[in-house]
């Protein structure tokens, strides 16, 4: 595993509650794809009960493979992850998100900044 994927999740503490931020701004193709399996893995192997995920997605570029990749990730995660807000969601990535949440039953929600994106996520 590279220490550049790993260091992309960070936890943070919000209003005395644990969110765990992803970071997946600019990435695209094989490299955007190998990141969510690398930090799916890790989000595994964590042993959190419930997590409470905040996806940044600005500047990142979507092809199928990684709509495949996301959709495999989320149904991993799926029973550990409450709540999933997303960043950097405009325009065809609102359609990319609503596929994978169709497909994944994550029903993550796409926000335009990161203050309201927490706020939602401890509600």
């Amino acid at each position: 595993m590279s220490d550049s994927i790993e260091k992309r999740h960070v936890w943070i503490n919000y209003k005395e509650m644990e969110i765990l931020y992803t970071d997946y701004k600019n990435l695209q193709g094989e490299q955007f794809v190998k990141t969510i399996e690398v930090l799916t893995e890790n989000l595994l192997d964590m042993g959190k009960k419930e997590v409470l995920l905040l996806l940044d997605l600005q500047g990142s570029y979507a092809n199928k493979e990684v709509v495949n990749a996301y959709i495999a990730a989320a149904k991993k995660v799926n029973p550990i992850v409450k709540k999933t807000a997303v960043l950097g969601i405009t325009g065809v990535k609102k359609v990319l998100l609503n596929v994978v949440n169709k497909f994944s039953d994550v029903g993550a929600k796409p926000f335009t900044n990161e203050e309201e994106a927490k706020e939602w996520l401890i509600k």
